[in-house]
């Protein structure tokens, strides 16, 4: 199934819901929580909501915002360079329960050469992030050796890789899931290397250019980075404005994507691997990556800790138990979704068909670092409009 634009009616939803989120959208705009925010939902392939409100940055006429304005993806990358790398598992590239240090051999150290490629995925490798980045950053001005730099890797992740292989893991492979940056560049590294291309290549070759996602970059070009969004400099994560950072292809959060190649990508998925034709995934790996991988396993998520993790390969999935970070109530128990820093949200749901985006600019997080947003009445306005189930 192809996205299409129609009506509300075509979608089998309510037109009335629909104006009253596009009244909250822009609420939300004047209210001071976003800058920038573009509301999109598709069901049934349908797009029956496709809205853009504020402006890509501070100075600019208020309203705007184009639709095609390019988002930092944050952590929903990760779900990017998950697929990437399935892509390898289905050609029989990679074992997902083949040890790391396979493809890795220099990552050494108390137990971890009981660390399979799927805890990667699924942030249960025990695996320290504070511990790889506060070494990261205190090495950061120094001169210290590294092996060869091949001409796929980027030279920062190149050193930063080499800097955290050595830190010791904080907990045991597979007892609980501690969500990991540095694991899923470990799974960058391994697709780089199998596949003898840079992240940003593979993933244009295998997964954007098929599905004609053509405004999705690891890396940004330099002619399209005038339609990035701009963070308010006050603002967090206003370091994303860093043309630096726009050029490194980090596995675990370098992307950026508009809102509708955001919801291609999600449509592959309720389309079990397959888009206009183009097949990116066996439906057997769609299967396994939007089903609870770690089923009794806790986890610790931002500041809260979770009886379930309530994890597939890369998205989180039946998140019941993660309201306070996610807030949803109204999705099915089937969806599967992702957030990223920054003020954005990815979600699908089998059940009642629809793939939902939420992209913005947020202006403040609460005390505890987590997200100032509206993305989970979004979920609900968008779940409760469906009028034909």
């Amino acid at each position: 199934m192809k996205l299409h634009a129609g009506t509300p009616e075509q979608a089998g939803i309510s037109p009335s819901a629909v104006d009253l989120i596009h009244e909250r959208g822009q609420e939300w705009i004047d209210k001071g929580m976003h800058s920038a925010l573009v509301l999109l939902a598709v069901r049934k392939g349908v797009i029956f909501l496709n809205d853009a409100f504020g402006q890509r940055s501070q100075g600019d006429e208020p309203g705007s915002l184009p639709l095609n304005t390019i988002f930092p993806l944050a952590s929903i990358t990760k779900i990017i360079t998950v697929t990437a790398a399935m892509t390898l598992v289905e050609e029989g590239r990679l074992g997902l329960n083949r040890p790391v240090q396979e493809y890795i051999p220099e990552f050494q150290g108390k137990n971890k050469e009981k660390v399979m490629v799927h805890q990667l995925m699924t942030h249960t490798a025990g695996i320290d992030d504070e511990a790889v980045f506060q070494a990261i950053n205190k090495k950061e001005d120094e001169e210290i050796d590294l092996p060869a730099r091949e001409a796929s890797a980027h030279p920062t992740l190149h050193r930063w890789l080499h800097i955290g292989l050595s830190i010791p893991l904080i907990l045991y492979p597979g007892t609980e899931m501690l969500y990991s940056g540095f694991g899923i560049q470990l799974l960058g590294e391994i697709l780089r290397r199998l596949s003898g291309q840079s992240l940003d290549d593979y993933a244009r070759d295998r997964i954007f250019h098929p599905l004609g996602m053509r405004d999705t970059f690891y890396s940004i070009p330099e002619d399209v980075r005038q339609r990035v969004v701009i963070h308010a400099e006050e603002g967090p994560y206003a370091e994303e404005n860093d043309p630096s950072i726009q050029e490194r292809p980090s596995p675990s959060g370098g992307a950026f994507s508009t809102a509708m190649d955001a919801a291609v990508f999600g449509q592959m998925f309720l389309n079990k691997g397959t888009y206009d034709g183009k097949r990116v995934l066996s439906p057997a790996g769609v299967s396994v990556m939007t089903r609870n991988q770690l089923p009794g396993i806790s986890a610790r998520l931002l500041t809260e800790v979770y009886p379930e993790a309530s994890w597939g390969l890369g998205w989180s999935v039946n998140h019941a138990y993660k309201g306070q970070v996610y807030g949803e109530a109204l999705p099915s128990n089937s969806t599967f979704l992702h957030t990223g820093g920054g003020g954005v949200l990815l979600w699908v749901d089998p059940a009642l068909e629809i793939v939902g985006v939420y992209f913005s600019t947020e202006l403040s997080t609460n005390e505890d670092g987590l997200h100032v947003w509206n993305a989970d009445l979004f979920m609900n306005m968008v779940s409760a409009s469906v009028e034909d189930t």
